[in-house]
């Protein structure tokens, strides 16, 4: 028995000398990832920065090879959503071009690790932080005006600044522009009254739009009000999934499952908690599990493994210059789903949508790089084409779902390199 004992010891002995060492060796590497980041262009810019921004201390970062490039800020999605903690790589890109300025929102990645705050979230608070950051940054810089670029969320930000303020913006880049800024058209309205009175089948819709007309499009803005109505639609959502797995029994039974008048009670009563809670541990789940195989068939969707990223992600993440161990634990434990914005999303996400809906008129350039499965129902372009702008462009990325365009850094950068050549001719 002893001698047992004494084997198992050294074998315990040993796992912990290797792992040690592995500790040890990552450490080492973080260490020299970090030194090696944190260095500053011979003519550029390296810094990061607390400023007061109405009554919070916010965080940015500021990366440029050159001093006198032109400044581009980004604006992370969510609402509330940084990516600070592994994004570096993908602006340092961007920087043969610019001088890129990063941003944690109020109560979000540095920020709210700095200074966390209770204070209510409001479509007006949110502008004048952008206001007093945009102005802090143009002094600090020594410049008039700055290139805009936002993803998903971040869009909406950016668009409603520069169609208020287009004296200090010189250029609009959205990623990923937010589906809360597309146009129903009145032919997708006409076609769901249709479609619920009976005039139009489900095939007719399919042919017509795929499947996004029920899986991706929301029924309040295709104007569909009464409640047999809505239910038809969400009966058409489970309608698509029992097509989906047809040939796949587990899922399939779950399809049987789905409950679309469970859907219907809660987008008729949004603000009720119970109704809430029976969609997560019903519908919610299902939703999930068809979708993770099945969704690349509805134009819409991450798409993308955040694994292969063209960056680097988890050496983004271990050797990002910004960080602590301690907040990196923090931030990537931090809990998205109950935030300060957690009931403020699609408040937000609304009152800025109407503003691009009111005045697509752009007094600056204007382009949009968008994954070619993140345009329900063409809902995106159809934005796109109803804009004015000096110039603009579309470029769509194959097979490229809401995170490929700073996933797919490369790509990218490349969109980024032929905006700034166009401003310089």
């Amino acid at each position: 028995m002893s001698k047992i004992l004494k084997k198992l010891l050294k074998i315990l002995k040993w796992i912990g000398i290797v792992l040690l060492g592995m500790i040890i060796i990552l450490m080492i590497v973080r260490l020299i990832g970090k030194m090696y980041y944190n260095r500053t262009p011979a003519d550029g810019i390296n810094e990061s920065m607390y400023l007061d921004v109405n009554g919070q201390e916010q965080w940015i970062s500021i990366y440029g090879e050159n001093k006198d490039d032109p400044v581009l800020l980004f604006l992370h999605g969510g609402p509330g959503d940084s990516y600070s903690y592994a994004d570096f790589k993908i602006w340092r890109k961007l920087a043969k071009d610019y001088t890129v300025v990063n941003w944690d929102q109020r109560n979000a990645g540095k920020t709210w690790l700095h200074n966390a705050q209770d204070s209510e979230i409001t479509p007006e608070l949110m502008r004048s932080d952008l206001e007093v950051l945009t102005d802090q940054i143009l002094a600090y810089t020594g410049k008039d005006k700055l290139t805009l670029l936002g993803i998903s969320w971040g869009t909406l930000y950016v668009n409603d600044y520069a169609l208020r303020h287009p004296e200090k913006v010189e250029c609009v880049i959205d990623l990923s522009l937010a589906s809360s800024a597309g146009i129903y058209t009145e032919q997708m309205r006409q076609d769901a009254r249709d479609y619920c009175d009976g005039s139009l089948s489900y095939e007719d819709i399919i042919a017509t739009y795929s499947y996004d007309f029920f899986c991706c499009a929301e029924n309040d803005k295709l104007g569909i009000t009464d409640p047999a109505d809505i239910k038809k639609l969400n009966e058409g959502v489970k309608q698509v999934y029992l097509e989906w797995t047809a040939d796949d029994p587990a899922l399939h039974t779950l399809a049987e499952q789905y409950d679309p008048e469970l859907l219907t009670q809660l987008q008729l009563d949004p603000a009720n908690e119970a109704l809430w809670d029976a969609y997560k541990e019903h519908d919610l789940p299902i939703d999930a599990k068809i979708n993770a195989k099945y969704g690349d068939q509805v134009h819409f969707g991450w798409q993308m493994n955040i694994f292969e990223a063209d960056f680097g992600l988890l050496s983004s993440v271990w050797c990002d210059p910004y960080y602590t161990l301690p907040e990196l634990c923090r931030i990537l434990t931090y809990d998205y789903d109950n935030n300060s914005y957690s009931d403020k999303i699609d408040l937000l996400c609304e009152d800025f949508a109407q503003t691009l809906k009111d005045d697509p008129a752009y007094q600056m350039p204007f382009y949009v790089l968008q994954g070619d499965h993140d345009d329900p129902c063409g809902i995106i372009r159809n934005y796109y084409d109803s804009v004015t702008a000096p110039d603009k462009a579309f470029r769509y990325l194959e097979n490229g779902g809401h995170s490929s365009p700073l996933l797919r850094s490369d790509e990218l950068a490349a969109f980024v390199h032929d905006i700034a050549e166009k401003k310089s001719n």
